[in-house]
Parts: structure tokens; C-alpha cells; sequence
């Protein structure tokens, strides 16, 4: 008997292994698999308009895609026709609800375009959401004090003449969708934590801990003179 239990257990101990082996893999395939599929279906009417010598290739709608973003890459970078992509985004905003859906998407792909100049200028602070104690990973945007902070009212303001900030709260593990926030300036805590290690922190659901923190002593208090949103 005591045999069969070593057995057992044994064979067990396999199956989990190889259990937990075998998910993150499968998720990892699934993903792709999801991803393939709803991007192949989204690009399928470019095999219409694509080249004859590449309707025979294979995924021919990935190529194409690629070729056509790299076109237009090119054409804004060589050719400079940012005066007509300028032309074609004001007619784009002369029209009811397009130019809100469009508006909003460009600044936020803005907001997420990954350059040197611009991640570093991002700063990456703590507010508290959903309660007091618990914080959350923000993006400080600029102060409101010549916008809503004309708004609140003075009565529900902590102490007289207190300034604000605006402040966006990306989701996890979609940073993309997330809260806009106008909070007191007392109420964010500034880090050192970089922007593109914010964004691996938030798609890794926290699993990824930024290098900026690993070595901070245990008694690190946030002391240092940040810049001053209404600066």
C-alpha cells in the first residue's frame, strides 16, 4: 500500500509539473493563435487591391500591411507631405462625431509613441485608488490650474487656493484604456520609476518589477525636489 501512495504521488507531482509547464504555453499559443486570426480577417480586403506576385505568398496580407505602413513611413520621412497629412486631419475634424473618435485616437497614440525625448519627460507617479491605502501606477499629465482647477469648488478644496493636476490611471494589463483623474498636488506621489517600465509593470499585471526600484534602500522616502506640475 505504502508503495501504491509513493506511486501515486510521484505521478502526481509529474502531472502538475508538466500541468504547469504546458498553461503558460498554451496561453501563449492561444494568444497568438486569437491575434492571427482577428488581424488575418481584419486584412483580408487588402488581398484585393494586392500585387499579383504576392496573392500567392503565404500571409501575403501580413507582407502587403507591412510594405503599405513602411510606404507611408517613408513618405512622411523623405517626401515631408506633413502639410497635406495636416490638410487631411483638419478635414477629418470638420466632420460631427468622426473628429472625436479621431481626435481622441491621435492623442493617444501620442501619448503611447515611444521615443527618448518623449519617455523621459513622462512622469510616472502613485495616486490612491480605489480607496485611501491603496495606490496605483499613474501618468501625471500636466497642471489643471488653468483649466478644470477653475471648476472645483473652493469649499470641497482641503485648504484655500489648494492647486491640481491631471492625472491618467492606465488599466492593467491594456494601458491604453484606463481613469482621467484632476487631483490635488498634496495627493500624487512622484517615483523614479521610467515611463517604459510603468508600461511593462501595468501589461505584465505586476509580474515585472521596474530595475528602478530593486535597489532602493528598505527606508526610501520620496524627498527629492520633483518638478512642479504648475511650474
Amino acid at each position: 500500500m505504502k508503495m501504491f501512495w509513493r506511486s501515486f504521488n510521484f505521478a502526481k507531482s509529474l502531472f502538475v509539473s508538466g500541468l504547469f509547464t504546458i498553461i503558460p504555453l498554451g496561453l501563449t499559443l492561444f494568444f497568438l493563435s486569437f491575434a492571427y486570426n482577428f488581424t488575418y480577417k481584419f486584412l483580408t480586403p487588402l488581398r484585393g487591391i494586392a500585387p499579383d506576385f504576392l496573392r500567392g505568398i503565404p500571409g501575403m496580407e501580413f507582407v502587403f500591411a507591412t510594405l503599405l505602413i513602411m510606404s507611408v513611413g517613408a513618405l512622411l520621412k523623405f517626401l515631408l507631405i506633413d502639410a497635406l497629412v495636416g490638410h487631411f486631419e483638419r478635414a477629418i475634424t470638420q466632420v460631427p462625431l468622426v473628429r472625436i473618435v479621431y481626435s481622441a485616437a491621435k492623442m493617444l497614440v501620442n501619448f503611447f509613441k515611444m521615443t527618448d525625448s518623449t519617455a523621459s519627460s513622462r512622469r510616472v507617479v502613485l495616486i490612491q485608488y480605489p480607496r485611501a491605502g491603496n495606490y496605483h501606477l499613474a501618468f501625471l499629465l500636466e497642471s489643471a490650474a488653468d483649466s478644470y482647477q477653475k471648476i472645483v469648488p473652493e469649499q470641497w478644496k482641503v485648504t484655500p487656493g489648494e492647486k491640481y493636476a491631471k492625472v491618467f490611471m492606465p488599466n492593467s494589463p491594456n494601458p491604453t484604456t484606463g481613469y482621467f483623474f484632476i487631483l490635488p498636488e498634496d495627493e500624487i506621489v512622484y517615483t523614479d520609476i521610467t515611463f517604459e517600465e510603468a508600461i511593462k509593470t501595468l501589461v505584465s499585471c505586476g509580474l515585472i518589477t521596474p530595475e528602478s526600484l530593486k535597489n532602493l534602500p528598505d527606508d526610501h522616502r520620496q524627498e527629492k525636489n520633483y518638478p512642479n506640475p504648475s511650474a
